[in-house]
């Protein structure tokens, strides 16, 4: 988003399972049952502190804060979705090709602009594609729409594999994913 809004200011970006799912609306629960929310809502407030003190021994206090106010949100959000049974969100309620197109268009005018990596983890577009989501060919369109079939410019698309290599590759592969980045970066 930043990098359609502000392309001159943005010199790389890193994408981790970039996901372009067309007219998708959401995902909507089989069963149509509320989904147990593990997160409870405590009457004296502690959830709060609990949310804080997660990242506090390491987080300096503004970032935490930041960190903190976005999880809340996410919280909430998944708390809507849950008690509709609900526990995807929907790959259409964000305007990824306008997004792509306006970076593209600033790419195109200045013959220039931000390079991207997008990474993908094998077992996250194999578990996309047994649910019928088509995981590897979104992930792929995705990565498309991004950079192109040129790779010239430096972008490139990684793909890691394993039983690791689910969505969350930060935290489950994380000496891979920095590997891919710190290889991407050093090449700008």
């Amino acid at each position: 988003s930043l990098a359609s809004r502000r392309p001159e200011r943005i010199r790389a970006g890193i994408l981790t399972n970039p996901w372009f799912s067309p007219g998708a609306t959401g995902m909507v629960a089989a069963a149509n049952q509320p989904i147990p929310d593990p997160f409870e809502l405590k009457s004296d407030g502690s959830h709060l502190v609990e949310l804080h003190s997660k990242r506090s021994g390491w987080l300096d206090s503004e970032l935490n804060f930041r960190v903190v106010q976005t999880e809340m949100a996410y919280l909430i959000n998944r708390r809507r979705r849950y008690a509709q049974g609900i526990n995807i969100e929907g790959g259409g309620d964000y305007d990824f090709t306008s997004t792509v197109g306006a970076i593209a268009d600033e790419r195109e005018r200045n013959g220039g602009g931000p390079k991207f990596l997008c990474i993908r983890g094998e077992a996250c577009a194999a578990l996309f594609d047994s649910y019928g989501l088509e995981g590897t060919n979104r992930f792929d369109e995705a990565c498309e729409m991004l950079i192109g079939g040129d790779n010239r410019r430096g972008d490139r698309v990684e793909t890691l594999g394993g039983e690791k290599s689910t969505l969350n590759l930060v935290n489950q592969m994380p000496e891979e994913f920095a590997a891919a980045c710190n290889h991407f970066l050093s090449n700008l």
